[in-house]
C-alpha cells in the first residue's frame, strides 16, 4: 500500500513538472482533463498489478505500461509532437525518482508510513523548486529550437532512468540490497547536476550568439548612420557651391531674359533643378533607428546591383522596443539581400513596404530568389548555412511571440514574401 500511495504522490508532482516545463497550446481545462484520465488509468493499472492476484502483470510489465501512458499523455499535451515531447516526458519520469527512492528507503528502514510519504513529497518539492529556479527559463528557451537533436538528447534522461531502475528494481530489489542506495543517490544527484550544467551551457551559448548578433546589428546601425552623415556632409558641400554659383546664375538668367532667349533660360533652369535633386538626402521613414537600418541595406543592395524599392510609413516614435524591431528588420533585410544577390547573372530585386492601419503596422518584404527554400514544421524557412546560422530566424520568432504579432512567409513564383502585422501601441509581455 505504501508504494501505491507513494506513486500517486509522485504522479501529482510529475503533473506539476509538466505544467511548468512542457510547451503547451491546449487550454487549461483540456490539459487537466488529459492528466486526469492518465491519473485514473495509471492508478487502475497499479492497483490491479499490486492487489489483484493472478492478473499476470509483473512489476517490469507494469512499468512499461505506465511509461507508455505517460509519453502518450505528454505527446497529446505538448505543442511539439516530436523529440521534444519525448525528452520532456522522460525528464519528468526521471525527476521524481529521487523522492521515490528516499521515501521508500526511509519507510523500509524506519517502518514509519506517513513520515516516508512526507519525506518523498518534500523531496519532490525541493527538487522541483531547484529545477524551476535554476533551469526553467533556459529549458523552455532551448525547447523552442528545432532539429533532430532532441531525439539524441533523449538518451540522457533515458540512461539515468534505466540506471536507477536497474539498481532499485531489476535484477536486484534495493529493499533486499540496501547497499545499492548510495550508488543510486549518486546517480540521481549526477542527473540533476548534469541537467543544470547542460542547459545552462546551452543557454549561455545562445546568449553569446545573441550578443554577437546585437553587436553586428549595432555595427550596421552605425554604418547606416555614417552613410547618412557622409551623404549630408557631401550635400552640404554641394549646397555651399550652389549658393556661391546662384549669383552668377542670376546674372546669366537676367541677360538671357533681356535678350529674349527663353530656350536658354529653360535649359539653365533644368540644370539647376538637376543639381538640387542631387542634394536630396534619401529618407526612408521618420524613425531614426529603422531609417538607419534600411539605409544600410539599401546601400548594400545597390552596391550589389540589386534594385531596392521602399514605401515606409513608420512613425518617429514606437511604443514597442525600437531596438528589437530594428533587429527583426536587420535579419529580414539581410536575408533578402543575400537571396536577391545569389544569382550574379541576373540582377535581383527587393521591395519593402510598411503602412499604418489604426494601431497596427503592416509590413511586407519581398525579394527574388534562386536557391531552394525549405520550410520547417512551423512554416518558417530553415537555414541551410550550417552551424552558427539560423539565430536571426529565432530572434524574429521571439519578437513575434513577445508582441503577439502575425508573421507569415510565402513563395509566389520566383518571389519570396515575408509579411508581419504588429500592434505598434503594444508594450509587449513576458515570454511564456
Amino acid at each position: 500500500m505504501f508504494d501505491f500511495i507513494l506513486y500517486r504522490i509522485s504522479m501529482v508532482w510529475m503533473f506539476i513538472f509538466f505544467l511548468y516545463f512542457l510547451p503547451r497550446t491546449l487550454k487549461h481545462w483540456k490539459t487537466f482533463l488529459l492528466f486526469g484520465i492518465y491519473f485514473v488509468l495509471s492508478t487502475a493499472f497499479d492497483y490491479i498489478a499490486g492487489f489483484v492476484p493472478g492478473f499476470g502483470l509483473s512489476r517490469v510489465e507494469n512499468t512499461i505500461v505506465q511509461s507508455f501512458l505517460t509519453q502518450l499523455t505528454v505527446f497529446l499535451v505538448c505543442r511539439y509532437h516530436d523529440g521534444r515531447a519525448l525528452f520532456v516526458g522522460l525528464t519528468g519520469a526521471a525527476y521524481v525518482l529521487l523522492g521515490n527512492v528516499l521515501g521508500i528507503e526511509f519507510h523500509v528502514w524506519s517502518g514509519r508510513f506517513f513520515t516516508g510519504l512526507l519525506i518523498a513529497a518534500m523531496t519532490h518539492f525541493l527538487v522541483f523548486m531547484l529545477l524551476y529556479i535554476k533551469l526553467r527559463t533556459a529549458f523552455l528557451r532551448q525547447l523552442e529550437k528545432q532539429g533532430g537533436r532532441w531525439l539524441r538528447l533523449c538518451i540522457i534522461p533515458l540512461l539515468f532512468y534505466l540506471s536507477v531502475y536497474s539498481i532499485m528494481i531489476w535484477p536486484a530489489d534495493i529493499n533486499k540490497h540496501p547497499e545499492n542506495l548510495l550508488g543510486t543517490l549518486f546517480i540521481l544527484f549526477l542527473m540533476i547536476a548534469s541537467y543544470t550544467i547542460i542547459f545552462s551551457t546551452m543557454d549561455n551559448y545562445e546568449k553569446l550568439e545573441t550578443q554577437r548578433s546585437d553587436m553586428a546589428l549595432m555595427e550596421k546601425y552605425a554604418q547606416g548612420m555614417r552613410e547618412q552623415l557622409e551623404l549630408m556632409q557631401g550635400n552640404e558641400e554641394k549646397s555651399a557651391i550652389l549658393r556661391h554659383d546662384m549669383r552668377h546664375y542670376a546674372v546669366v538668367l537676367s541677360g538671357y531674359l533681356r535678350n529674349g532667349e527663353y530656350d536658354k533660360i529653360e535649359e539653365a533652369m533644368a540644370g539647376t533643378v538637376s543639381r538640387l535633386e542631387e542634394l536630396k538626402c534619401e529618407t526612408f521613414c521618420e524613425n531614426v533607428a529603422v531609417n538607419s537600418i534600411v539605409a544600410h541595406y539599401a546601400a548594400e543592395a545597390r552596391r550589389d546591383k540589386i534594385k531596392f524599392d521602399s514605401q515606409l510609413d513608420i512613425p518617429r516614435v514606437l511604443s514597442i522596443d525600437e531596438f528589437e524591431f530594428a533587429v527583426v528588420l536587420s535579419n529580414l533585410l539581410s536575408n533578402a539581400v543575400r537571396e536577391a544577390g545569389a544569382d550574379a547573372g541576373h540582377p535581383g530585386e527587393i521591395r519593402m513596404s510598411a503602412r499604418r492601419v489604426k494601431r497596427q503596422l503592416a509590413m511586407e518584404i519581398s525579394n527574388t530568389y534562386v536557391n531552394e527554400i525549405v520550410f520547417g514544421e512551423d512554416g518558417l524557412p530553415i537555414s541551410k548555412r550550417g552551424a552558427g546560422h539560423g539565430y536571426g530566424s529565432r530572434s524574429v520568432q521571439a519578437f513575434v511571440r513577445k508582441y503577439k504579432a502575425v508573421y507569415d512567409c510565402q513563395v509566389e513564383g520566383n518571389w519570396f514574401f515575408v509579411r508581419m502585422v504588429v500592434d505598434i501601441s503594444a508594450q509587449g509581455g513576458e515570454q511564456q
